[in-house]
C-alpha cells in the first residue's frame, strides 16, 4: 500500500489505517524524546530505536504535521550507543562489521530529528567525537536530556 507523506525513504514502514480513530493532528506541535537504550537485535540491520522513530517521522508527516529541526530529539545511551559510531570506528571494535544503522541515522538527521549520546555512556566505552557519525551530539547525561525535554514539553517514548 502506498504510504504519502513518507519523509524517511526506505525506512520506518508502515500501514495506512483508514479507520482510525485518532489520526496524528496537524494543528499540533509534536515534539517527543525517544529514549533507545537497548541493544541491537540483529547486527547487520538497523537498530529497531531508530527504525520506530523513522516511524514516527513517516506517520506523522503522512498526517499532515509540520515538523521543525529539532522537534524529535533520540537520546541514546547504553548498549545502543554503538550504533553512533563511524564505520572505521565500528569495524574496528566489532571484528570488521560496518554500522548498519549509518545510514538510517544520517536520514534521521537529514530530517531534523537530533541524535544525542549521553556522555556517561561516551566516557564508559572511551569514544571521542571523532569516533561517533557526523551530526550526533553528545549531553552530560541520558537522563538529564531526557528530564530537561521532558520539563520544556516533550513527549517521552521508550524503547
Amino acid at each position: 500500500m502506498a504510504q504519502e507523506g513518507r519523509v524517511i525513504e526506505g525506512f520506518g514502514r508502515f500501514s495506512v489505517i483508514e479507520d482510525a480513530e485518532l489520526k496524528p493532528d496537524p494543528a499540533l506541535r509534536y515534539r517527543v524524546v525517544f529514549d533507545v537504550m537497548a541493544a541491537a537485535r540483529a547486527a547487520d540491520a538497523p537498530h529497531q530505536g531508530f527504525e520506530r522513530v523513522a516511524r514516527m517521522v513517516n506517520l506523522l508527516g503522512a498526517g499532515g504535521v509540520t515538523m521543525h529541526p529539532g522537534d524529535l530529539v533520540v537520546t541514546v545511551h547504553g548498549p545502543a550507543a554503538r550504533a553512533l559510531l563511524t564505520d572505521a570506528e565500528h569495524a574496528k571494535r566489532y571484528e570488521g562489521a560496518a554500522n548498519a544503522s549509518a545510514g538510517l541515522l544520517a536520514a534521521l538527521m537529514k530530517a531534523g530529528v537530533e541524535v544525542r549520546l549521553c556522555g556517561q555512556t561516551a566516557k564508559a566505552m572511551a569514544v571521542t567525537r571523532a569516533e561517533l557519525l557526523p551530526g550526533v551530539h553528545i549531553d552530560t547525561s541520558a537522563i538529564t536530556t531526557m528530564a530537561t525535554l521532558q520539563l520544556k514539553g516533550w513527549a517521552l517514548i521508550q524503547d
